[in-house]
């Protein structure tokens, strides 16, 4: 989703754009947040009249549209005053229009755009006169909610987190550098983790090492059919398998094993 705040300086479109991009990371999601007082000091546009104004939106949608496409939540604050523009992104990807306004004066009229263009379709109004930050932002996502990202990204199945490094990859000679994955395979690991897949678990590989570099190990050790995805971070999982895995059941024993750990033994 792409959502476009619009509206005059200082009605409150940065405020609500902050504020909904703080619940959306509730829900699990990095929002990339494109501001447009920000993206002219980025790029030396000081130019306001309709011929730098339109850059700037443009520029803007550009950004939005490449990171939607990229499965990227999106939050815009941006004067972008002319309709035509805002409808045209609107036909090509999926925009949540937001007007925000305001009848009391707030300090920033004189930056106000003659002739602004109000939409007049599919948009949310938001008069930010009367409706708090809260009551705003609840309207919003009433409006166009957007799913837990956990909640939908939580797999049900019997998930195994694997680690790499030590468990999959031999690993002989410890850390030799991010991109080199030197060893092959730990004895017995391609044919335990087939008999798992066959039986119904799904396989997922979590490791601080760069995905692409174990990527093309698994290919290289014809591999990848084993595995769902690769990550980077963590993920929800029935089990994670790790060399360096603590079990942990409750503080009273934490101390007790971790003395006992053979890696702190070493």
């Amino acid at each position: 989703m792409i959502y476009w705040f619009t509206g005059q300086p200082g009605h409150g479109k940065t405020t609500l754009a902050e504020a909904l991009i703080a619940q959306l990371k509730r829900g699990g999601y990095k929002p990339y947040h494109i501001d447009g007082d920000d993206l002219r000091s980025l790029t030396t546009n000081n130019d306001y009249s309709r011929v730098g104004r339109e850059a700037n939106i443009l520029k803007a949608q550009n950004i939005a549209h490449y990171l939607h496409e990229q499965g990227e939540v999106v939050v815009v604050s941006l004067v972008s005053p002319y309709r035509e523009l805002r409808e045209g992104l609107k036909a090509i990807t999926k925009v949540c229009e937001i007007f925000v306004h305001t009848e009391e004066i707030r300090g920033r009229e004189e930056r106000h755009v003659e002739n602004f263009e109000k939409p007049i379709s599919n948009f949310i109004d938001i008069d930010t006169t009367d409706l708090s930050l809260e009551e705003s932002i609840s309207k919003i996502l009433n409006a166009s909610p957007v799913p837990s990202k956990e909640l939908k990204t939580l797999d049900k199945r019997k998930t195994l987190a694997v680690d790499f490094d030590g468990v999959i990859h031999r690993y002989s000679k410890g850390f030799q550098g991010l991109e080199n994955a030197y060893d092959p395979p730990m004895d017995g690991a391609q044919e335990v983790l087939q008999r798992l897949k066959d039986k119904g678990y799904v396989l997922k590989i979590m490791s601080s090492r760069p995905a692409l570099v174990i990527e093309e190990w698994l290919e290289k050790y014809e591999m990848s059919g084993l595995f769902d995805a690769v990550s980077n971070s963590k993920f929800a999982a029935t089990v994670y398998i790790d060399d360096r895995g603590f079990h942990f059941t409750n503080w009273e024993s934490v101390e007790e094993k971790l003395a006992a750990h053979p890696k702190l033994a070493q």
